[in-house]
C-alpha cells in the first residue's frame, strides 16, 4: 500500500516562540516535535515515501478566511496566518526541501481549500501518516475527513501536540476508532 507522510502546520505563527496564535507552543518544545520530525521525514526520504507539507495561509487582506470562522477572525485580529509574512514560515530548524510536495490549506482540515485529496488519489497513495499540531484542531479534522474520503489513517503520535498534554492524549483516544495511532518509532522500526 502506497503511503504519504504528511506534516501539517509547523509554521511560525502557530508552533514559532514569537507566533501569533502559538498556543501549542510550549508543547512542541517538551515533546521536541521539530527534532522528532526531521527523524521520521529522514526515514521517509530513504523509503521513497512523499513528505507533503501542509500549513494553513491568507491572502495580505483575508479575503480567503471562511467568513464565519471565529478562529480566523481571530487570526484576522491578530494580524495572523498572511502567507506573505513571516508568520507562514515554516518554524526554525525544520527540514523542508525542495523535492518535497508543499500544499497551502484555507480552514483547518490538510484537505481545506485545495487539491491534496486528488493529488494523493491520482498518484494512487492510500495511507497516510500524520504529523503536526494541533492535535485537538488540524490532525483531528485531517484524520477524520481522511477516513472519510477512504485512505487509510496513522497517526504519529509523538510528532503532534495540542496546548496541553491532556488535550493531545484526548484527541488521540478519540480517533482510534478512525486510525492507528502509533508513534513514529514504531513507524520507523
Amino acid at each position: 500500500m502506497s503511503s504519504a507522510l504528511i506534516i501539517i502546520d509547523l509554521i511560525e505563527d502557530i508552533v514559532g516562540e514569537h507566533g501569533k496564535s502559538n498556543g501549542s507552543y510550549q508543547q512542541v518544545q517538551l515533546r521536541q516535535i521539530v527534532s522528532r520530525t526531521n527523524q521520521a521525514v529522514a526515514y521517509a526520504r530513504i523509503k521513497h515515501i512523499p513528505v507533503i507539507w501542509v500549513k494553513v495561509g491568507f491572502a495580505d487582506d483575508y479575503h480567503d478566511i471562511p467568513p464565519y470562522s471565529p478562529l480566523f477572525n481571530t487570526a484576522k485580529q491578530n494580524g495572523a496566518l498572511r502567507l506573505s509574512d513571516a508568520g507562514c514560515h515554516w518554524v526554525k530548524g525544520l527540514d523542508v526541501q525542495p523535492e518535497d510536495e508543499v500544499v497551502v490549506k484555507k480552514a483547518v482540515s490538510a484537505f481545506a481549500g485545495n487539491h491534496l485529496s486528488d493529488w494523493l488519489t491520482g498518484r494512487g497513495y492510500q495511507h497516510l501518516l500524520l504529523a503536526g499540531v494541533s492535535s485537538i484542531m488540524a490532525i483531528q479534522s485531517t484524520a477524520r475527513q481522511a477516513h472519510d474520503l477512504g485512505f487509510r489513517v496513522t497517526i504519529l503520535e509523538d510528532l503532534c501536540a495540542a496546548a496541553t498534554l491532556e488535550l493531545h492524549q484526548q484527541s488521540m483516544n478519540a480517533l482510534i476508532p478512525l486510525a492507528q495511532v502509533i508513534t513514529s518509532e514504531s513507524w520507523q522500526a
